[in-house]
């Protein structure tokens, strides 16, 4: 058949596919639509080829995931493979494995995922910076568009002698004032003779990638004391941890009491008030819901409260959402339990690990309209939760 007659059977067909149906009725449609079918919608017509790989369409469909709860898939890493399975139906379908950019033999982590990004570094990456080898490797990837990117390597500053001991924390997380995405790592390194919680002893280094310039940048020190988890969580242009800040010794069943902000925009450090409360004697735990700031405060064998942050950063204002008992409800979980997101159906899916050692921890599903909960995987741990979006990155992970 000669080129001529192809195209012209190629414009027959888009004709047809869009006669009867106006262009913003189309771009609605497929809007709605999860990454897999879109990727194969691609190959329907040119046009709509097009506008599936068309930049906007890829915020318009992610804006639209993001506001429905839609889209979430569920990441898991074991025996360095990595699993995913939508959310939806996670207990109705295998796990399928995904060909991941990380080809490292010493191992990786999964950090975090935003707009369907997944970042993950180099579990040994620490030892990398101190040698100052270009192996410390972390990737930005999307496994939906199969496509990643390798951040450049950045090496530290801090000139480490034996007597200091290190924790690494990070965070991962998009702006959209600048629209651009950002990772923060931070270094706090302390003496090894036990003088980790006085202020006096404590360094830190603080680097912010930005994947608008493809670069790092040091920021300065982070005037807090050690930070209780190693993910930072990211809302209102700010990375958020949970840290320490009283000098002196205190023993591991100190719950930490500060929640510290780092500022991408000017830098700018500051301490996030907290709910009132009459007993203080909690664990505390952030996440972002709905892409307000939260809180979560585990009274062991108690209860658990979900505080919202609303007015961030005028009023500070924490508005109670919901408590949780237990064991009733939830059991018998250790200090350890993360608000992650909200179901399409407005549940709170949380990720706990119990107090027993020997059992996987587990996300729950909590419905705060009828106060139950259940296990959304029984037999397996799920690392993240992602969505499935069409953002684009440079790096295509083996064939289409």
């Amino acid at each position: 058949m000669a080129e001529t007659d192809v195209n012209e059977k190629i414009r027959k067909e888009e004709a047809m596919l869009t006669k009867n149906l106006p262009e913003d009725l189309i771009l609605d449609i497929l809007s709605r639509l999860s990454v897999k079918s879109l990727s194969k919608f691609r190959y329907v017509c040119k046009a709509w080829c097009d506008l599936i790989t068309d930049p906007d369409f890829a915020k318009m469909h992610l804006t639209r995931s993001l506001a429905t709860n839609t889209n979430l898939i569920l990441i898991l890493e074991e025996h360095q493979k990595i699993f995913s399975v939508d959310f939806d139906v996670c207990e109705q379908e295998a796990a399928v494995k995904l060909d991941h950019p990380f080809k490292s033999p010493i191992g990786y982590l999964i950090l975090a995922s935003c707009n369907g990004l997944v970042c993950m570094f180099d579990d040994d990456g620490v030892v990398s910076l101190f040698s100052k080898k270009n192996v410390y490797d972390t990737f930005l990837w999307n496994p939906s568009t199969r496509t990643h990117k390798k951040l450049p390597f950045t090496p530290i500053e801090f000139p480490i002698n034996a007597g200091y001991a290190h924790v690494t924390a990070y965070g991962f997380g998009y702006d959209p004032t600048t629209d651009d995405y950002k990772v923060i790592r931070v270094l706090q390194f302390y003496p090894r003779n036990g003088l980790f919680r006085d202020s006096k002893y404590i360094v830190s280094e603080v680097n912010v990638y930005s994947l608008s310039t493809n670069s790092w940048r040091r920021i300065k020190d982070i005037p807090f004391l050690s930070i209780e988890h190693r993910l930072g969580v990211f809302t209102n242009s700010a990375f958020h941890w949970v840290v320490y800040r009283k000098t002196g010794d205190m023993g591991p069943n100190t719950a930490p009491n500060v929640i510290v902000s780092i500022d991408v925009k000017d830098d700018v450090y500051r301490e996030v008030p907290l709910p009132d409360f009459v007993d203080d004697t909690f664990h505390m735990a952030i996440g972002v819901l709905g892409g307000q700031l939260c809180m979560l405060s585990n009274f062991s064998r108690v209860c658990v409260e979900l505080w919202v942050m609303k007015d961030y950063g005028v009023r500070d204002s924490w508005e109670k959402q919901f408590s949780i008992e237990q064991p009733l409800v939830l059991g018998y979980f250790d200090k350890y339990i993360r608000p992650i997101c909200y179901s399409k159906k407005g549940e709170v899916l949380l990720k706990t690990s119990p107090l027993v050692e020997k059992c996987p921890g587990a996300m729950v599903l909590y419905d705060p309209h009828n106060g139950r909960a259940c296990n959304l995987t029984p037999h397996d741990s799920w690392d993240i939760v992602s969505i499935g979006s069409l953002i684009s990155l440079d790096a295509k992970d083996g064939a289409e």
